[in-house]
């Protein structure tokens, strides 16, 4: 799970299991340049190696297993891909990000944890991997002022490589797809590489420690996620929340002003950076990050996102445009059914809030979605009769 929190009243988002890559137009300077470094002291963090190790019996039971399924036949992704289903067959999915090691000792985790420790038996297999970023409109769950939203990492286990002679390629790999969260109101957001998820470990390691004002750790974390994903607008959306929570209000805005200057922006960070500069008297600016939101929403969520800042001006009509271009592209998940129920609601036509409600039920995968959005449904259904 890639966290993003949301920082209430300096509305903050932080990334850990959502984010859509941008890509610079040419190769920025470090943004660790712009750190006040001075305000933090560095501390000790997790090696890589350590990440992914699995302890010597772990590793010893794991190999036997494997052998035993290449000796029968079977393909070696699928080999991985059965060990570890059996192995997580009473696994609790939860919102901690933990090592490889410790996840099999706590019996927990969540999707980066289970994404490393299959990355950890990849690694013992000799099995390839490849990884997608997946995104659900998500839940918000609040941690004091901050509201956490995630996605989440899916790993693809890849099969041996079947093309024998120099000449030919393969266009899409057979492999074995791990998904620990299977949703059907999920999207697709980026590929994503090894390097991606070690940096995503160390990002919600980051996120952690700046909710608990552990802001040295926080710091820590983040440096070393820098040394995997040096231009992740995310990682410098965290590093401008935790300068704002440090009290370093302008070593914040500097650090959006680079995102904004090399092109280094997400909604989260442009969000952020749109919040801290609301009281200002700086209009050209203020115009240019809302332009920017509106232009550079590319996922359903931004694109929700973008409805909903729609709905608080009033401009209802561009809200449903909005809404209704989701659903065209994505039927299948849930939300821009509810935000349009809202909107008919508010303009009092009841049998649309209703019929959008009982879609917003049926296509949600998620019981806390579904709970929330049958609630609705039938306070409204209370009023008709």
């Amino acid at each position: 799970m890639i966290k993003t929190a949301v920082l209430l009243l300096f509305t903050a988002q932080l990334i850990a299991c959502s984010s859509t890559k941008t890509t610079p137009l040419e190769d920025p300077p470090s943004v660790e340049e712009l750190f006040n470094h001075a305000a933090f002291e560095h501390q000790s963090t997790i090696e890589e190696h350590d990440i992914f190790s699995l302890p010597k019996q772990e590793q010893d039971k794991f190999l036997a297993y494997f052998k035993t399924a290449l000796d029968k036949g079977t393909r070696p992704d699928k080999a991985v891909f059965n060990y570890l289903k059996k192995r997580l067959d009473q696994f609790t999915y939860d919102g901690a990000t933990l090592t490889a090691r410790e996840s099999l000792e706590k019996n927990e985790g969540n999707c980066i944890s289970l994404a490393i420790l299959t990355q950890a038996y990849a690694t013992l297999a000799k099995v390839e991997t490849t990884f997608r970023e997946v995104g659900t409109v998500p839940v918000f769950r609040k941690n004091n002022n901050t509201i956490l939203i995630s996605n989440h990492f899916r790993t693809k286990l890849l099969a041996p490589n079947s093309s024998s002679a120099a000449n030919q390629f393969e266009i899409i790999r057979a492999g074995t797809v791990v998904d620990y969260f299977p949703a059907q109101d999920s999207f697709f957001i980026d590929t994503a590489s090894y390097d991606d998820l070690i940096a995503k470990y160390y990002a919600n390691k980051a996120v952690d420690s700046l909710l608990n004002e552990n802001f040295n750790q926080s710091y820590s974390f983040l440096t070393s996620a820098l040394n995997y994903s040096p231009n992740d607008a995310e990682l410098i959306n965290i590093a401008a929340i935790l300068h704002r929570r440090k009290g370093l209000q302008n070593d914040a805005l500097e650090l959006f002003k680079f995102a904004d200057k090399h092109h280094l922006t997400s909604q989260n960070l442009i969000s952020n950076y749109l919040s801290l500069v609301k009281n200002q008297d700086n209009t050209e600016l203020i115009n240019h990050l809302e332009n920017l939101l509106d232009s550079s929403a590319s996922t359903p969520f931004d694109k929700i996102q973008l409805a909903q800042r729609a709905i608080k001006k009033g401009s209802y009509n561009k809200a449903i445009r909005e809404l209704k271009e989701v659903i065209v592209e994505t039927p299948y998940i849930p939300e821009p059914y509810f935000e349009l129920a809202r909107i008919y609601y508010t303009k009092g036509e009841m049998e649309n809030t209703e019929r959008l409600l009982a879609l917003a039920i049926e296509k949600s995968s998620d019981p806390q979605k579904r709970s929330l959005f049958q609630a609705k449904h039938d306070a409204i259904s209370k009023k008709k009769h």
